[in-house]
């Protein structure tokens, strides 16, 4: 499916986050959303408003927008980049920070890659779901 402005403009108004196009220029977002078409293919039914063809594609544009911008700020920093986790652990004199870190089996991490790291890509999987797209298909 062409990835039209009207989509562009459609999806920027689903996540206002992504509304600034100097930090998300439409290159970019065209780019996820043709990914994004990819990735819900058939069983998620046809492109229209409210459809959840719509919602699964625009979710998954933003988590590969959000991983791109993440990957972006470390490599600027001097980083390497590789697969991101959440902190589970960090102390600084008296503050500390913990976050519950996902432990996927290997099968959940081969069918869903890096998605359960955005609130993006866990929208995306429980829209596959309903959808009835699971990661596995024989």
């Amino acid at each position: 499916m062409d990835i039209t402005a009207d989509i562009v403009q459609a999806f920027r108004g689903y996540y206002s986050e992504f509304a600034d196009t100097a930090a998300w220029p439409d290159a970019d977002v065209i780019r996820a959303l043709e990914e994004a078409d990819d990735e819900t293919g058939a069983r998620w039914g046809a492109y229209k408003h409210r459809s959840i063809k719509l919602r699964g594609m625009f979710a998954f544009a933003a988590h590969r927008l959000a991983m791109g911008s993440l990957r972006r700020s470390v490599v600027e920093n001097g980083g390497m980049a590789s697969m991101p986790y959440a902190v589970s652990s960090k102390s600084v004199a008296d503050e500390s920070v913990s976050y519950a870190v996902p432990s996927p089996t290997v099968a959940e991490q081969i069918a869903n890659g890096d998605l359960t790291l955005t609130i993006y890509g866990l929208e995306f999987l429980r829209l596959r779901k309903r959808a009835g797209a699971g990661a596995l298909m024989v």
